[in-house]
């Protein structure tokens, strides 16, 4: 991953500002838990506050604003917590989407289902004596969470996490294991991530739209990668860390500042 010391969004905002207003339109791609919601200990408990849902409908009525949420939640669950119609939505990191009110799921992935299934069965026997720890069943991908797991237990989660993949896919299709914040993600071993969902958005917007990407977890790194790559993006980091991110900003309650940002700058 290339990384940069990404500078304070707030040092450079009449730069980052000139951008989105002389762009003739913005792909405003964001991540939910920890960017619309706050990360909270019971993922089942995160939910959008109404400040940032308004900044959502503000967006998504610009006509050279086209907004998309890109998370690794299942997108059934993405899109029942979002609420707001007439934006994209890109559930399991990106490979399943929904756009124009068209479902369609990345080459290769529907064939893991019953894979993952058995990822899932298999880690909740043998992880059933370990203290906090859950297993999410999104269908195309599982999730571990760690964040309630002791920390002298977690190598023994990781290690079975790790064993489990590498038996399941000895006799079924490839996967493989990636790391969150207090999560390990259980996924197809395909070319689909959150920088292939961005790009697949940016790709299908009007000549000279501007990308920006939003998130906060190691699994955005994917999405703020792809835009360095294509050289005509924005990557904005939720916390501070090493990043392929331009900017960042400090705390999830920042988010707000920055989608009003966006809406002054694309104002009719």
């Amino acid at each position: 991953m290339q990384t940069t010391d990404a500078l304070p969004l707030w040092l450079a905002r009449e730069t980052v500002a000139d951008r989105l207003a002389t762009a003739p339109g913005v792909v405003c791609c964001l991540d939910f838990d920890g960017v619309l919601a706050p990360i909270v200990d019971d993922p089942d408990a995160a939910a959008m506050p109404p400040a940032l849902r308004e900044r959502v409908v503000a967006l998504r009525d610009r006509d050279s604003v086209r907004v998309a949420v890109v998370s690794g939640r299942e997108l059934a669950d993405l899109r029942d917590r979002i609420a707001v119609d007439g934006i994209a939505y890109a559930g399991n990191h990106g490979l399943e989407r929904r756009v124009d009110d068209r479902r369609s799921v990345a080459p290769d992935a529907r064939e893991s289902r019953d894979a993952v299934s058995r990822v899932c069965d298999r880690l909740g026997d043998r992880l059933a004596h370990v203290p906090g720890v859950e297993i999410e069943d999104k269908g195309l991908t599982a999730t571990v969470h760690v964040r309630g797991v002791p920390d002298d237990r977690t190598p023994e989660v990781e290690r079975v996490v790790r064993d489990t993949v590498e038996e399941t896919t000895a006799d079924g299709p490839a996967m493989e294991i990636r790391d969150g914040k207090a999560i390990r993600e259980v996924r197809p071993a395909v070319e689909w991530d959150k920088g292939r969902a961005v790009e697949q958005l940016a790709e299908a917007a009007p000549d000279g739209w501007l990308p920006l990407y939003v998130g906060d977890d190691v699994t955005d790194e994917d999405a703020f990668e792809a835009l360095r790559e294509r050289g005509d993006g924005l990557g904005v980091l939720v916390g501070e860390r090493e990043t392929a991110a331009d900017y960042r900003i400090e705390r999830q309650r920042d988010v707000r500042e920055l989608l009003d940002l966006v809406v002054d700058a694309q104002g009719q």
